[in-house]
């Protein structure tokens, strides 16, 4: 009896044994990805104001890199415009992966879209340079791009009113409240 049940439990040991670190390597390659945030990403400050984001670059993960750059728009809660600028990624602090190849919940609320395998989404952090036009100003930021699509999307993103950017201006302002956005990452490599 006891060799009976020896034997499943060294096959199911020796097989976590041998798969087990091959999925661990896999998670840990070299990955390069384009960033597209070709419409405006607004989010909201609590004081009311919003910021609104455009841009395009790549990111890569394994080494760390990011060459993104775009424009800003940061109007109050009235709607009249305070700033505009362009933004530049510095370096990427964190890519967090959903996924590829399907959207949940849009364009149709409780379907799944299949997308090309190569259309992913996630949560990728950038430290950036903001620089207000007509000024020679240049403010750290980091930027937070939030794509859902992927299988795996978090449940605070993981329907159409998660998708876009949260920007923090440390002793500025905290862009926290998503108000819309459209984003994609093509992994590359």
């Amino acid at each position: 009896m006891m060799r009976r049940m020896f034997a499943p439990c060294l096959v199911v040991a020796l097989a976590l044994f041998v798969l087990g670190p091959a999925s661990g390597l896999a998670a840990s390659g070299s990955q390069t990805y384009q960033l597209h945030l070709e419409l405006p990403n607004v989010s909201q400050a609590s004081n009311g104001d919003k910021i609104s984001v455009t841009g395009e670059g790549e990111f890569g993960i394994h080494p760390k890199s990011a060459t993104a750059n775009g424009e800003f728009v940061h109007t109050d809660s009235s709607g009249t415009v305070l700033a505009t600028g362009t933004w530049t990624a510095t370096d990427l602090i964190e890519f967090q992966p959903y996924g590829c190849g399907v959207v949940h919940n849009f364009p149709t609320p409780g379907v799944t879209t299949p997308l090309p395998p190569n259309v992913c989404g996630g949560a990728v952090k950038m430290n950036v340079t903001l620089t207000p036009h007509g000024t020679t100003l240049a403010i750290p930021g980091i930027l937070t791009v939030f794509c859902i699509i992927g299988p795996n999307p978090p449940n605070s993103h993981d329907d159409p009113t998660g998708e876009g950017i949260h920007l923090v201006v440390p002793g500025i302002a905290n862009f926290n409240k998503i108000v819309s956005g459209m984003n994609m990452y093509i992994r590359q490599s």
